[in-house]
């Protein structure tokens, strides 16, 4: 029985083998191709924020215009669903002119409004900072300036542009001017008095914001001594008469100045120093003056501001010395505007 077996199987592997050998084989060959669809990347822009410089340490600033040398900041998200190798880099542009190429950071956010959940697969981080060059801000033919435009820009990895939905119209480099005069046009003048009587000015003194592109700004006073003219003047001991003891002054802008039930608030006039610098605004010890001049018509930093077009006026009273004797006509007042 074991032998039949044996033999048996032998048979069996041999008729296999020959199977196998003697087999023909058709083959038809049929074609297969997949094309995905070729998706341009997008953009969520996540974190913005404005750096301005020289006097604004407070962060604010309530209009889309910058100066030299100040900076715009953005973190953003780029998905591309055709995986995140297809990213190529980032461009901010300003009218149309590719100003900064961003730097990829790391993908640490969770989520971006628009996008949901992120996936390192198909997204990369950015982040861009745009400093604001002496050359931008483009005029028209009656030199006017004129807004340009911001637009963050995401390229593929063959090239391809594809702008963010974001864009941005700013105002670069706005020339920065005030119009001060009088309401009757003529200089600061005060009703008749002698020596110990308080005088109120007969006239008072206007200041509008004539700067460009919506600029605000901060407004300071300040003035110089009143010198003797023709003739011996002397007021008390030499011939000045000191105004940062003598002179005061209210402003008012809108809501701006002393409350309706204090405004009896008068503030000594500052005196002119042009060493004095006129460097911050804001934090722990904000500075009060800007070349001597003091905030008007308010004392924080929010209560001397001067909108764009906006009118600022300001009244004056003075203080005769005793004894005092003379004309005292040689005097100036300086307003500062510094830009928010």
């Amino acid at each position: 029985m074991k032998k039949t077996y044996a033999l048996l199987a032998g048979i069996l592997v041999v008729i296999l083998s020959a199977n196998l050998v003697a087999a023909d084989v058709a083959v038809g060959p049929v074609d297969v191709g997949a094309n995905p669809d070729d998706k341009m990347p997008k953009v969520c822009v996540y974190k913005r924020y404005v750096s301005p410089d020289g006097i604004n340490n407070c962060n604010y600033r309530a209009g889309q215009y910058a100066f030299v040398g100040e900076q715009i900041y953005y973190e953003l998200i780029v998905r591309d669903e055709n995986g995140a190798d297809d990213i190529g880099y980032v461009k901010v542009r300003i009218d149309n002119y590719p100003e900064l190429i961003c730097n990829q950071i790391s993908l640490e956010r969770k989520q971006c409004d628009g996008l949901g959940n992120m996936n390192p697969l198909t997204d990369k981080a950015f982040e861009c900072t745009l400093t604001v060059e002496p050359s931008w801000g483009p005029r028209d033919e009656a030199e006017n300036l004129l807004d340009s435009v911001l637009t963050i820009t995401v390229y593929d990895s063959i090239g391809r542009p594809k702008d963010a939905t974001h864009s941005e119209n700013w105002y670069f480099n706005p020339a920065i001017a005030l119009n001060v005069y009088t309401n009757d046009d003529e200089p600061i003048h005060f009703e008749d008095g002698g020596p110990g009587d308080i005088v109120h000015s007969e006239n008072h003194l206007k200041i509008k914001n004539m700067g460009e592109g919506g600029v605000n700004l901060w407004i300071f006073l300040a003035g110089t001594d009143l010198y003797g003219a023709e003739g011996a003047a002397k007021c008390p001991v030499t011939n000045k008469i000191d105004i940062e003891q003598a002179m005061k002054f209210r402003g008012w802008s809108g809501t701006l100045g002393p409350e309706w039930s204090d405004f009896d608030m008068w503030v000594f006039m500052g005196e002119y120093d042009q060493n004095d610098g006129c460097d911050w605004a804001c934090g722990g010890s904000p500075k009060k003056t800007c070349y001597g001049g003091k905030p008007v018509p308010g004392w924080s930093p929010m209560d001397n501001v001067l909108t764009n077009n906006g009118l600022m006026e300001v009244e004056f009273k003075l203080e005769y010395p005793v004894p005092c004797i003379g004309t005292f006509n040689n005097g100036e007042l300086l307003v500062f505007g510094k830009a928010i």
